[in-house]
């Protein structure tokens, strides 16, 4: 796919985004085309600070924010979002079966929160652990009370997301910084090999004294 190829020389514009994620995935949708125009993230934070949809949600697209702390921003719903209550939430918040565009970052079960989802969405954004060797696939064990304590013990490894969303119906296309995978629905991306696309680790958290580690 010529235009996955591309997704590296894109002028980054950072708006709210942590690090310009709102071009690539402007980018993405501007080459896969949109359906429902509906977007959902999760944790959204005050829903503008490092925020992957607040630029859809200025440009006339509908969806749904959650975080377990939305700083007062009542647009943004405050919800505990684990692996057990996930769909549920979605049905609570009506979310449509079929959408564009999911954004994960829990700084915790992302991994299984991710694998219990019931929705399609053509784009899938999700938080990576990026001090983890590559080659190694693992996850934290999924405890649904997780609070990032700002060190290393998060979220999924390169490789467990990768295997992940293949056996989800994704492929990736592109991994930006040491922090957010981009995948697409195989189906949008016919032929595209996504073995082309390795991680080389980056510390930059602080080393967790505990915490339990499970292979997948």
């Amino acid at each position: 796919m010529e235009w996955i190829s591309k997704i590296a020389n894109i002028n980054m514009i950072k708006g709210y985004s942590q690090y310009g994620e709102e071009s690539i995935i402007k980018y993405i949708i501007g080459s896969i085309g949109s359906t429902n125009r509906y977007c959902v993230e999760f944790g959204a934070g005050d829903g503008y600070t490092m925020s992957n949809t607040r630029m859809l949600l200025d440009n006339g697209w509908t969806g749904l924010m959650m975080d377990g702390d939305n700083q007062g921003n009542d647009e943004v719903k405050q919800e505990h979002i684990t692996a057990d209550n996930i769909n549920e939430l979605f049905d609570k918040y009506k979310v449509p079966g079929k959408i564009d565009l999911m954004s994960i970052d829990l700084d915790g079960n992302d991994y299984w929160i991710w694998d219990k989802i019931d929705r399609e969405a053509r784009v899938v954004v999700i938080e990576m652990n990026g001090c983890i060797e590559p080659g190694i696939s693992k996850t934290i064990a999924y405890n649904p009370d997780h609070r990032w304590q700002n060190n290393d013990y998060y979220g999924a490894s390169f490789d467990a997301l990768k295997k992940l969303g293949n056996s989800k119906g994704y492929k990736l296309v592109y991994q930006h910084q040491a922090l957010n995978m981009f995948f697409v629905q195989e189906n949008l991306v016919p032929g595209y090999d996504d073995s082309v696309i390795s991680y080389r680790k980056c510390q930059y958290h602080r080393r967790a004294a505990g915490g339990i580690w499970v292979n997948v």
